[in-house]
């Protein structure tokens, strides 16, 4: 009771004290926090949070945010008063005990026990209640004491007065107090910094404002959040029908992950892909410089300048432009005015127009109601955008799914072959067609099937893709078993024009492949069949899909009828005309003798003349290159045969019978060797000539 009773008093001197010598402390001023109006949550992993409210004469706007959200708010805070001014941001540092308490005679932990922060301020005058003693700190120290409960443990506090050293327990005093002004203030200061950073993980952001009576107030800042997802529901038609439509829902799942909760707040879904950065600027940085050695010799005399004569030629002023608006209703709102008195006023009207995209999300717009209430939708140059008419209250932490589409889109059911998803059974899919006055956001599809008017079936799930406004996709969602398909390819050259120049035989080639798709109906369902055949680089859907089929980026779609139990081909055939070329001096006589039978009478007298002369020529020096190859493959088998006796004569005597009959061997065919070589070098030179004549010939052509 004693100790609590010390402490008690101890804190109530500290907090009444209004001896403040620290330069840190400021006068009070009125502190007022916005609420959250507006929130604008994006696929890009950033958020969009609008706090708006009244404000009356100078202000301080107080905003609390997560350690790491601060390089955001740094980053991307904005600030709009309707008619004051803005005075400057402040928040503590990233680690603002540390740093608050470099600047105090105590560290923090001092503060966890009276003990700790007395044998800390050593030498501080203290003033206690017994015996009036007064003087200065000197420290405390632990005693042990038996008493009939055990042994318990007291300090013994040491103070210097003008009468010496005096002792008293802190145990038995009521009350302590230190006389000196500074000293309370340095322990009050420390005492706020610990309560004002008490949340270890949040820091507060302080705005002030400047200006006179009462006026609207609104801030904007961008803080990472998770992405909001799209889940898609889809009804698929019954029958293929002119005015056959999908009904079509699309759910956004959000989630508060603020640490406040949202009470009555406007939502908007932006969904697309914005450059978005982070910088650290909540770190600090400081550039290293080199040390400059101090001379003691050498003085520099610099030399003077004179000024300049002529400048640079200026380049004209740089255009940023205003931003683009976005395809959204322009609403007025008050609070959105200008920020007078700010360092760069020219910057307000394009911050307004940003702000009003974003804030005018929130604006009330009549519903467009079906089974749930739209969201509006419209879009900016490179983003949908998605405005729910009503508010929402969501607590921190937890999550919160809202329908922002209820559509019904034209649709087709049709059956699409994808040979490298199966090459045997199509795929039951639905083609829809969005009409809405917005691209649809990918995310994930569940479909349903209406057997009847009030008994829906699960058919299967799909990718939802990316659909912009007025275009159509395909949506996959089951493998169609009854239904199959068999493909059968085979391919086709056809040589056409040959033109000889200079040495080379460049002839016009027409490469065709042919596809055939054999379609079978399930016996009692008829189908519709959509082909999907891929495109080939430098080819051409030929025949009479030609002007028929859809292209994709790399399919050519085809769309067949296919009735029940029947079974349909349907040949698919792309062509390729290109070019072959080839070198007149090594062409073989019995290509020669190919392009010449496929030509037929296409082939001109001149060139088939020059082509047989050639053909001539090759089997001429044909010869000369067999005759060259037989002799070198007798010379290489003779050559091995050598190696072979040679390393047999090393382990026998040269002047043994089996020595001498390796060496007659050799003798004989080195005598071999020899006729073998000038034969090589007739048949060589033969073959150079006739390559020399042949390579004249051929280059003087231009046929």
């Amino acid at each position: 009771m004693v100790r609590s009773s010390l402490k008690s008093c101890l804190v109530a001197a500290l907090l009444t004290s209004s001896a403040f010598g620290l330069s840190t402390v400021h006068t009070a001023q009125a502190e007022t926090t916005l609420p959250l109006k507006n929130v604008v949550a994006t696929t890009s992993g950033l958020a969009l949070y609008e706090h708006r409210g009244e404000v009356s004469g100078n202000d301080t706007l107080k905003l609390s945010v997560r350690l790491d959200g601060v390089d955001d708010v740094l980053k991307s805070l904005i600030v709009l008063d309707s008619t004051g001014q803005i005075g400057g941001v402040s928040l503590p540092g990233r680690s603002p005990l540390s740093q608050l308490f470099r600047d105090l005679p105590f560290e923090r932990g001092d503060l966890n026990s009276l003990v700790g922060l007395l044998n800390a301020l050593r030498g501080a005058e203290v003033q206690l209640d017994t015996d009036n003693i007064r003087g200065q700190l000197m420290n405390v120290s632990a005693e042990n004491e038996r008493t009939r409960d055990g042994v318990i443990t007291r300090h013994r506090l040491s103070v210097l007065t003008k009468d010496g050293i005096k002792t008293a327990v802190i145990e038995d005093l009521g009350h302590l107090k230190f006389t000196d002004p500074e000293v309370n203030a340095q322990l009050k200061y420390g005492l706020e910094a610990l309560f004002d950073n008490r949340i270890q993980d949040r820091r507060n952001v302080e705005i002030a404002l400047k200006g006179e009576g009462k006026r609207d107030v609104s801030m904007a800042y961008i803080q990472e959040a998770p992405l909001w997802k799209s889940a898609y529901r889809l009804v698929v038609p019954k029958h293929n029908k002119d005015d056959a439509k999908a009904i079509v829902q699309g759910w956004a799942v959000l989630e508060n992950t603020t640490g406040q909760d949202w009470d009555d707040v406007h939502v908007t879904l932006m969904s697309g892909s914005p450059v978005t950065y982070h910088q650290a600027l909540y770190e600090s940085y400081h550039v290293s410089r080199p040390e400059l050695p101090v001379k003691i010799m050498d003085r520099v005399m610099p030399r003077t300048d004179s000024g300049v004569i002529e400048y640079a030629e200026e380049d004209g002023a740089s255009n940023f432009g205003g931003m683009k608006e976005a395809r959204l209703q322009k609403k007025s709102f008050n609070s959105l005015g200008a920020a007078r008195g700010m360092a760069m006023a020219d910057m307000a009207a394009p911050m307004k127009s940003s702000m009003e995209m974003m804030a005018s999300s929130y604006m009330p717009t009549a519903p467009q109601l079906a089974q749930t209430a739209n969201a509006a939708a419209s879009e900016t140059a490179s983003q949908m955008v998605f405005k729910f008419p009503y508010t929402v209250d969501l607590k921190a932490g937890h999550s919160l799914m809202l329908p922002y589409a209820q559509l019904n889109l034209p649709a087709e059911r049709l059956y699409v072959y994808q040979p490298e998803t199966n090459r045997t059974h199509p795929l039951a899919s639905v083609l829809v067609k969005n009409v809405s006055d917005s691209a649809l956001p990918p995310g994930i599809l569940t479909l349903y099937d209406r057997e009847t008017q009030s008994n829906i079936l699960h058919v299967g799930d799909a990718e939802m893709p990316l659909i912009p406004k007025g275009e159509d996709r395909l949506i996959n969602f089951a493998l169609d078993t009854n239904t199959k398909i068999d493909r059968d390819d085979q391919a086709d050259r056809t040589l056409g024009l040959i033109k000889l120049n200079h040495g080379v035989l460049t002839q016009e080639v027409v490469y065709e492949n042919t596809t055939t798709y054999t379609i079978k109906a399930p016996t009692e369902e008829s189908r519709t069949v959509l082909i999907e055949h891929p495109r080939r680089g430098g080819w051409d859907l030929v025949g009479e899909w030609a002007d028929k089929a859809d292209k994709t980026l790399t399919h050519y779609r085809l769309k067949l009828d296919v009735k029940a139990g029947e079974s349909k081909k349907l040949p698919v055939t792309l062509r390729n005309k290109g070019q072959e070329t080839i070198s007149l001096v090594s062409i073989h006589p019995n290509d020669i003798a190919q392009r010449l039978r496929a030509s037929g009478k296409d082939i001109s007298p001149k060139v088939r003349e020059a082509l047989e002369k050639i053909s001539a020529f090759r089997q001429d020096m044909a010869k000369d290159e067999m005759a060259l190859n037989q002799l070198r493959q007798e010379r290489n088998r003779i050559t091995q045969d050598q190696n072979r006796i040679r390393e047999n004569l090393r382990s026998v005597s040269q002047n043994s019978a089996i020595g001498k009959r390796y060496l007659d061997s050799l003798d004989k065919q080195e005598t071999q060797l020899e006729g073998i070589l000038d034969q090589e070098e007739k048949h060589q030179n033969s073959l150079n000539k006739k390559r020399e004549e042949l390579s004249t010939y051929v280059n003087g052509l231009n046929l």
